[in-house]
């Protein structure tokens, strides 16, 4: 915080994971240490995670010296319904995105006018009532990033979901599976009305570092593979070569690479004379 200090909970929560390494830093000059190293901090070679606009924008000038993983800035959401789902419901779960700060985006794409309308006013009820400074980020959010968009049927609201490529994504409709196949680009994806945004971001066990700003098109979410990396190791017997390389010589000759091509060549009596 403010003052220096950490939270109590993530740290005891990072000591029953097994973490023994805790640096009291945070926002773009935390990844400028990590990415350079201090005399307090050691360099490192890869880090994940997300932030504000300025964590997102040093993430982006650090690419050449540090693997910053996923682009993960300001929380973005969309919600996709039909006229079935309650307005309250759809009311709240955008209030959830909403308070996370000004900059995030909380939208509805509907083809049902009256859900819209019904939602809007559920918005100023439910919204006013929150403390601030949630109250002011609603508010924000509502007349900036967020709002609701009235599309001719669910497969255009499903176009523009795919355009978005929104972090996160609820589908509220009679058959949400079915609408599920409508998507290709979201980096998470909730059915049906008993996964409330909240939920997702607190127990359902699904990652919370996935991509935004539209880059869903091309990210994953952050998972255990991140953390891994894969080389290719090769063997070749005698006879395994002999069967490729005049075939890799074909192409070594037409991509004029000379040196590549009288190595494969030349293979056999290089070979044998080193015995």
């Amino acid at each position: 915080n403010e003052k220096g200090r950490l939270d109590a909970a993530c740290l005891y929560t990072a000591g029953l994971c097994g973490v023994n390494e805790v640096y009291a830093m945070g926002g773009a000059q935390a990844w400028a240490a990590l990415a350079y190293g201090t005399e307090s901090v050691e360099k490192v070679d890869k880090c994940l995670g997300p932030g504000s606009k300025y964590v997102a924008a040093a993430k982006r000038l650090l690419s050449d010296v540090l693997n910053c993983g996923l682009p993960a800035g300001p929380s973005e959401s969309i919600i996709l319904a039909d006229a079935t789902p309650d307005p309250v419901d759809i009311a709240r779960n955008l209030l959830v995105e909403a308070e996370h700060g000004s900059d995030s985006a909380a939208l509805l794409i509907t083809d049902s006018e009256l859900l819209a309308q019904e939602v809007s006013k559920k918005l100023s009820e439910l919204g006013d009532n929150l403390p601030e400074p949630r109250r002011t980020f609603v508010a924000d959010v509502m007349s900036g990033y967020g709002g609701i968009l009235i599309v001719k049927d669910i497969v255009k609201g499903a176009e523009l979901a795919n355009l978005f490529a929104t972090e996160h994504l609820q589908i509220r409709t009679a058959d949400p599976f079915a609408t599920l196949g409508l998507i290709t680009n979201a980096g998470e994806i909730l059915l049906g009305d008993n996964v409330p945004f909240s939920a997702a971001n607190y127990s359902v066990g699904a990652n919370a570092v996935l991509p935004t700003g539209g880059n869903a098109r091309t990210w994953s979410g952050v998972s255990v593979g991140d953390f891994k990396k894969r080389s290719s190791v090769v063997y070749l017997s005698e006879s395994g070569l002999e069967n490729l390389r005049s075939h890799a010589a074909t192409l070594a000759g037409y991509e004029g690479f000379p040196a590549h091509q009288r190595a494969l060549i030349d293979w056999t009596a290089a070979g044998k004379s080193g015995r």
